[in-house]
C-alpha cells in the first residue's frame, strides 16, 4: 500500500509543481530527487502542503513557498533537489 500512496505522492507533486511554476523538467528532477531523500511519509506530507501554494512568479519563488513547510526533513530536500535541479549541482 505504502508503494501506491508514495507513487501517487510522486504524480501529484509533478503536477502540482509545474502549476505552482516549475517547469515540467525542473519539476521532474525536482520530483526524482525528492523520492531519494524523503520517506514516502515525507512525500505524502508535502503532496498534500502544495495543494495550498498558488502560482508563483519565478521558479526560484515557487521552491521557496515550498520550503515553508513544516517538515524539517521536507524543507531540506526540497532546498537541496531545487539547487540540483537548477544548477546541476548535486549537494
Amino acid at each position: 500500500m505504502m508503494a501506491g500512496c508514495a507513487t501517487a505522492a510522486r504524480y501529484t507533486l509533478q503536477d502540482r509543481f509545474r502549476a505552482i511554476g516549475i517547469p515540467a523538467g525542473t519539476a521532474d528532477c525536482m520530483v526524482d530527487e525528492l523520492d531519494e531523500r524523503l520517506s514516502s511519509e515525507d512525500l505524502q506530507d508535502l503532496a498534500r502542503y502544495t495543494l495550498r501554494l498558488s502560482r508563483a512568479d519565478s521558479t526560484l519563488a515557487a521552491i521557496r513557498s515550498l520550503m515553508t513547510i513544516d517538515n524539517p526533513r521536507a524543507v531540506t530536500a526540497v532546498g537541496s533537489s531545487g539547487v540540483a535541479c537548477v544548477t546541476g549541482f548535486r549537494l
